[in-house]
Parts: C-alpha cells; sequence; structure tokens
C-alpha cells in the first residue's frame, strides 16, 4: 500500500507476498474492504502504542512532534484517506479511530502544556492537536510530491516553541537542530 498504493491490495497479492493460497486469504478476509479494515486497525494499534511512548519520553511534547511528523506513519495515513474517499466502512472506521487519536492528544496535551505557554483559551488542546497533525501531514505529503519551500521554516519555527516550552519547564534545552524530512 505504502508503495504502490491502496489500489495494489487485494487478496491475491497479498497471498502472494505472504507465501500463501489465494484462498486462505479469501477465508479470514472475504472482501477487500474486511483486508483493508484488518490493515487499518493494526495500523492505529500501533500508532497509538507508539503515541503513549512519545508521551512518556523525557521531551513528550517534541516526542509527539516527532511521532506527528513520521513519514512512513503519515503517509500510510494519506493513503488509507484516498482509499476513503472511494469506500464509505474506511470512512466511517478512519473517523471513528481519528476522534480516539485526537481526545489521546487532548488528554496529553492538556496534562503537558503549561498555561503560562499557551493559554488554552485562545488554542486549545484539541486544536493544539490538529494543527500538530495537520502541518505534519502538509508536509510529509508535500515532501512526498518533492516539495519543500516552507518546511524548513515550518519546522525551525515549531522547534522554536518547543524549545520555549521546554525552556519554561525547566527541561534540558535541546541544541537548535537543522530541519529536515525523513
Amino acid at each position: 500500500m505504502l508503495y504502490e498504493g491502496y489500489a495494489a491490495v487485494s487478496a491475491r497479492r497479498v497471498a502472494k507476498e505472504a507465501g500463501l493460497k489465494h484462498t486462505l486469504v479469501h477465508y479470514y478476509f472475504p472482501t477487500t474492504d474486511d483486508l483493508h479494515l484488518a490493515v487499518y486497525r493494526r495500523a492505529v494499534e500501533g500508532t497509538l502504542e507508539r503515541l503513549e511512548t512519545a508521551l512518556t519520553a523525557p521531551e513528550p511534547l517534541r516526542a509527539f512532534w516527532e511521532h506527528s511528523i513520521d513519514s512512513g506513519r503519515t503517509a500510510l495515513a494519506i493513503e488509507f484517506m484516498a482509499l476513503a474517499n472511494h469506500r464509505k466502512v474506511i470512512r466511517s472506521e478512519i473517523a471513528h479511530h481519528a476522534e480516539r487519536v485526537r481526545q489521546r492528544h487532548m488528554e496529553a496535551l492538556s496534562a503537558l502544556l503549561d498555561p503560562q505557554s499557551v493559554d488554552p483559551k485562545i488554542l486549545s488542546p484539541s486544536g493544539l492537536s490538529v494543527l500538530a497533525v495537520g502541518v505534519a501531514r502538509l508536509i510529509v505529503m508535500e515532501a512526498g510530491l518533492g516539495i519543500s519551500l516552507g518546511h524548513a521554516d515550518a519546522r525551525s519555527f515549531i522547534d522554536h516553541l518547543l524549545r520555549l516550552h521546554e525552556r519554561r519547564k525547566g527541561q534540558p534545552i535541546r541544541k537548535k537542530h537543522r530541519a529536515s524530512v525523513r
């Protein structure tokens, strides 16, 4: 799916790649939608596990950002969104899980943010979640197309905000690093 797109995913193709008979794949996944849903659900569970790891890191906001900008995970999410444009069952599954992940973002950001750094009346944790994930997805999506103009500046600005937050929280300040897209 990552390399050839969602249209390349079929029971026969999965069976061939896994060294199985396609009838066995059809037994467990009667439709291609069933196969896509299983892959999506597994990806979401992995995303939630990595998110929890990020949120317990020494610099959880920075780790949250790095989690959000992960190109492989984000590219897969974008591919599923493209699939959802054509498959209603995938669309509803994405909506369900996106709300679940966003809720976890909100809980974590509520606990991590210093109200002196970010006034929740101006930018709520849910709004910050949308902004962080949206910027990360845009950067990854554009980088995949060969677009990079403004990416380093956006990353530099986010790094600046993270360093300000870390300074206020008394965390060790990470040296400014060169922005790059993975």
